[in-house]
């Protein structure tokens, strides 16, 4: 039986998966196939970032990162949460047991924060306009 989101919630919403990659084609050609998500046609030799999108735009993105290599511990993929309120929700997941990991090399503009689970996985809290799916 469906509940009703509580009102703390708001428009916070998962909205991306990202997945740590060494090799960002044969990852795109992988995520790609398996979820029948559209890939980028050409991903540049320096490109941090590839994303991968649902074709019906109902499912989350798939966030293709960069990575020198691939941990075996903690498992290295991560959560976005998209929400217009990106400040509120922060002050609540801090309350929540949400912690900041220590000195995170933000690049200069950013629109996202790096928290951690009580479990210390990363998720990132973004900041989108209302209407971004």
């Amino acid at each position: 039986m469906p509940t009703k989101r509580p009102d703390a919630i708001g428009d916070l919403r998962l909205a991306t998966v990202c997945v740590n990659a060494t090799d960002m084609d044969r990852a795109a050609d992988f995520w790609s196939a398996a979820l029948g998500y559209r890939r980028p046609d050409l991903i540049r030799d320096n490109a941090q970032f590839a994303k991968l999108e649902d074709p019906d735009g109902t499912g989350p993105t798939v966030l293709l990162q960069r990575a020198e290599s691939i941990p075996s511990s903690p498992t290295p993929v991560h959560l976005d949460l998209y929400t217009a309120d990106r400040d509120t929700h922060i002050e609540r997941l801090l309350k929540l047991g949400a912690t900041r990991p220590d000195h995170w090399p933000y690049p200069a503009e950013h629109d996202f924060v790096v928290l951690r689970d009580t479990e210390g996985n990363e998720f990132c809290v973004i900041n989108v306009a209302p209407t971004h799916r």
